[in-house]
């Protein structure tokens, strides 16, 4: 029973049954004093109860009543439980640790920071052995972690005899999520020399870095196994941008001229929100620069740092800075923001990505409260629903005193299974996906589809990711591989107009044999309801106007690849 594996649950019961016995005990030896005409004080009472539990009562000469019967069956058992129950509070470790000798398949978690914690938590709310290591017992998640009976380690998570206490070498996965790069990189290697070579069941390694683009550097590594080991690195910034633009997204607004777009913070997720930003831009309107103002204490620097990292920001971005410190403000930098919402082309959208969300809050209210903005959206990052985030969740309070704020929980959407087990292909499934979102009008198409990825089944997120299996084929056919975008405006690879006719031949095969499979035919006008589809025909019979569409999509792959974080690049051989 789920009850009886928490430990504060099974003291409940033991009290309870405990006071069942007492009742059920006095009641019984009441009767019996009775019955033989005899008088027992209430002190003899208890005296006889505790004979009862250490199985020290003699009743040769008292006859046993049905209620002495129970009791004094139940009573030695009631103690052994008793015993049992506080030796395993004392000797907790030692028992788990015993039991790790018998685990298999379970998930690993290096760090017990927020991050990590979380994440053990959702592994272990989904079933999941977990077995985790901290070097630090007093961060409060090793006693979160215990609290919901997960083994916890305690020591250097780097150390490789560490990794074999928690019997790496038969989990099924890995997550190295402690705060420091260094070290998460460290456990994966050591990981790998503890594995070796495993026969089938790679060991699934995820490393998170907090650094974005040394994990834009690493994600080659995502598409290989490393011996026994396949290998991923996730960033819970990077993440957390594309997940707060697919939520609330800037780029509503019917005329581009109007659009001015805000980040306040360029740390790492407002830096990874404006990459992106300017991305999401150039695809939807490919003339026009995007108006975009940053503001932050060194807002000049970190831009000119985004600007040399990718050269495409500055042909994309009209630009403008605002170096502006909250704790320490100038009279210069009030008046630039000042002058931003005077302007006749004030803002339209506002994200607050600070990391402490009680500024984020602060500098929300501030622009409403000092700024007189009460019409633009603001997205204020906040650290999870609840807390102070759960004043910006509509329905929270009787009333909403702020109906243009909205929070973005980071770690709610970034501190999940999904974000660690997917790797490259899970990423690039996503992008797909947000792609036909972005290209595929209401009522066009499946509508069963024309939904966020995190509200898609399995089996439809399958679509997607079939779609990425046949992208990696198809550009080994046309002698390509995938490899990270390191620059973001640097050339990309170009394909010839015979090579972007075979991806797009070759595309449609793969979607024509998935939708064969799955009991679609050929019908002159499309039924979702019969499956019937007029797109079902082979490359050669399509009608001109759809071979041309097709093309045009497949001359759109590197675009599409390039939001996902990655190009296609010429093999050597």
């Amino acid at each position: 029973m789920k009850i009886l594996r928490n430990s504060r649950w099974r003291w409940y019961l033991l009290a309870l049954l405990w006071v069942a016995l007492i009742v059920i005990g006095f009641g019984g030896f009441r009767q019996q004093a009775k019955d033989s005409g005899t008088h027992r004080s209430n002190l003899e009472i208890l005296y006889r109860l505790m004979q009862l539990a250490t199985l020290d009562y003699k009743a040769s000469a008292d006859f046993l009543n049905w209620r002495l019967e129970i009791a004094r069956f139940i009573a030695p058992a009631m103690a052994a439980g008793t015993v049992l129950q506080t030796a395993s509070l004392v000797f907790v470790d030692q028992f788990r640790r015993f039991r790790l000798r018998f685990v298999r398949n379970h998930t690993v978690v290096c760090g017990l920071d927020e991050v990590g914690t979380r994440l053990a938590l959702a592994f272990a709310a989904r079933g999941d052995t977990v077995v985790a290591i901290e070097a630090d017992p007093t961060v409060p998640g090793v006693a979160t972690a215990r609290a919901c009976e997960i083994t916890v380690l305690i020591g250097d998570p780097s150390d490789a005899s560490q990794l074999r206490a928690a019997r790496v070498t038969k989990a099924s996965r890995l997550v190295a999520v402690t705060d420091n790069d260094a070290t998460n990189v460290q456990i994966a290697l050591q990981a790998v020399d503890i594995v070796g070579d495993r026969e089938s069941n790679a060991l699934r390694c995820a490393v998170h870095l907090t650094d974005t683009e040394l994990t834009t550097l690493l994600r080659a590594a995502d598409l290989d196994a490393h011996r026994g080991l396949r290998m991923s690195f996730f960033n819970t910034h990077e993440r957390a941008a594309r997940a707060l633009l697919v939520e609330h997204d800037p780029f509503d607004a019917d005329d581009a001229n109007t659009v001015h777009v805000v980040v306040f913070s360029l740390g790492q997720l407002g830096r990874s929100l404006v990459v992106n930003l300017a991305r999401q831009w150039v695809e939807r309107h490919p003339s026009e620069r995007l108006r975009i103002t940053l503001v932050d204490p060194t807002a000049t620097g970190r831009w000119r740092a985004l600007q040399l990292q990718h050269p495409a920001l500055t042909a994309a971005c009209d630009a403008t800075v605002i170096d502006f410190d909250f704790d320490k403000p100038t009279d210069t930098s009030v008046d630039a923001l000042q002058t931003m919402f005077a302007d006749l082309r004030p803002p339209t959208w506002i994200a607050i990505a600070f990391v402490d969300e009680s500024l984020s809050l602060s500098t929300a209210f501030f622009i409403t409260q000092s700024l007189g903005v009460r019409n633009t959206p603001l997205i204020v990052r906040t650290r999870t629903e609840a807390g102070l985030g759960a004043l910006l969740i509509p329905g929270t309070t009787a009333s909403d005193p702020f109906p243009t704020m909205h929070a973005f929980p980071f770690l709610d959407r970034t501190c999940t299974t999904d974000a660690v087990e997917g790797g490259v292909r899970e990423q690039l499934a996503q992008a797909v996906h947000e792609d036909y979102l972005a290209h595929h009008s209401s009522g066009a198409g499946d509508a069963s589809l024309q939904r966020p990825w995190a509200e898609l089944s399995d089996e439809q997120r399958d679509l997607s990711r079939r779609r990425v299996d046949g992208i990696i084929a198809d550009l080994a056919e046309v002698r390509c591989e995938l490899a990270p975008l390191r620059r973001w405006g640097e050339p990309l690879t170009e394909f010839s107009a015979a090579e972007i006719d075979t991806l797009a031949s070759r595309e449609h095969q793969r979607w024509f044999d998935d939708r064969i499979a799955n009991g679609w035919s050929y019908g002159p006008d499309r039924n979702n309801t019969l499956k019937k589809n007029p797109m079902l025909l082979p490359w050669a019979e399509l009608p001109d106007h759809v071979r041309s569409m097709n093309v045009a999509s497949a001359a759109l792959l590197a675009g599409m690849l390039a939001r996902a974080g990655f190009e296609p690049t010429r093999r050597s051989d």
